[in-house]
């Protein structure tokens, strides 16, 4: 049921409460759980060495967030993935994201334009290695530099917090080989946008950047079908596919 590499995440300001809800988010959010699989609180905490308590009280945080279901009388299970959901979270991205890209170009320092190089590198390793959970952190790392340069770390965290949904999805997407240079080319080309001080293209590359999945989606839904929540409206996928052209 869980991967035998579930543990306690460690962090010297966490206590044990922090630590298991970390963990158990590190596990759903990287597929390690998979959408729909139930949870069961005394299997966790005997996996974690853990009183029942904290992980009672991670579940019910992970549920606020939406990442479980917690039916009463039935259990706890891993949220599937929820298509609507997954837009909203991707509409909150990119509309922080665009407004930080655009204070950060007037004001970015050339230590900053090295870290983002060196996420890029880093994601090349992953690539080499096939490590997708590494590559999406370096690509997260890679966006999280233009809000903490800008000193708009709260608004980099709120993007973390409600992007469950989106970055299952996001992880997905890249088991698709190709699609990995991809992402690692318009990385770049951001770069070369935000040196030349060019805001427009930066934030074109970013928009096709981040919007990419919706593409993809249909095809992660005949896949993986058992992983996505069903929508209310049939015609969702259709309309959110024809509000991109």
């Amino acid at each position: 049921m869980y991967t035998e590499n579930m543990s306690l995440s460690k962090h010297s300001s966490y206590n044990i409460g922090d630590s298991v809800y970390y963990s158990l988010r590190k596990n759903i959010i990287s597929v390690n759980f998979k959408p729909g699989e139930v949870l069961s609180i005394k299997d966790i905490s005997e996996k974690l060495n853990v009183s029942r308590s904290p992980v009672r009280d991670a579940l019910i945080k992970l549920g606020k967030e939406g990442l479980v279901d917690i039916i009463p009388q039935k259990g706890t299970s891993v949220s599937k993935i929820d298509l609507k959901r997954v837009d909203e979270e991707r509409f909150l991205r990119k509309s922080l994201e665009e407004n930080a890209i655009r204070l950060f170009i007037k004001t970015y320092k050339e230590s900053d334009i090295a870290l983002l190089k060196n996420n890029i590198e880093m994601q090349k390793q992953a690539l080499n290695n096939n490590d997708y959970i590494f590559f999406l952190d370096c690509d997260d790392n890679f966006h999280s530099v233009f809000f903490q340069s800008i000193d708009k770390n709260m608004c980099w965290e709120i993007v973390q917090s409600m992007s469950g949904h989106y970055r299952r999805v996001r992880l997905m997407s890249l088991w698709d080989d190709t699609i990995l240079s991809h992402v690692v080319a318009q990385h770049q080309e951001m770069i070369e946008s935000i040196c030349d001080k060019n805001f427009e293209k930066a934030i074109e590359v970013s928009q096709k950047h981040l919007s990419k999945i919706s593409k993809e989606e249909t095809e992660l839904i005949k896949k993986y079908p058992d992983f996505f929540k069903e929508q209310d409206n049939d015609n969702f996928l259709i309309k959110d596919f024809y509000s991109r052209m």
